[in-house]
């Protein structure tokens, strides 16, 4: 499924899944190329639903239509925490340091 614009997505999209992402660095250059590395990695999973990113300083909020999505995309991740909330179905939160990011670009360089 397509990758939405974050306000269209949450417009038309009622508790969707979120997944917070905490990156260890700070230069707009590094989050820039984590977050596209993180929506190229949304990409190789199929995702099923509509999904959505945003980026707010040193976090990524990436946001799932389906469960099984926001699953998938987890497990890379093997977040800290999971819980729900009133405006989400669920939320997870991870942190992005090295090891994760080199697992990731390892995925997808062999095609996930």
């Amino acid at each position: 499924m397509p990758i939405m614009a974050w306000e269209d997505f949450l417009r038309d999209h009622h508790r969707p899944h979120l997944f917070e992402v905490k990156l260890k660095v700070t230069t707009s250059t590094k989050i820039l190329a984590a977050r596209a590395v993180l929506e190229r990695l949304a990409l190789s999973l199929d995702t099923a639903g509509n999904y959505a990113f945003h980026t707010e300083g040193a976090t990524i909020y990436a946001a799932f239509e389906e469960n099984a999505d926001a699953e998938r995309f987890a497990k890379v991740f093997k977040p800290e925490q999971t819980t729900r909330d009133s405006e989400w179905s669920s939320k997870a939160y991870a942190r992005m340091d090295d090891v994760t990011y080199q697992r990731i670009t390892r995925l997808l360089k062999r095609g996930h």
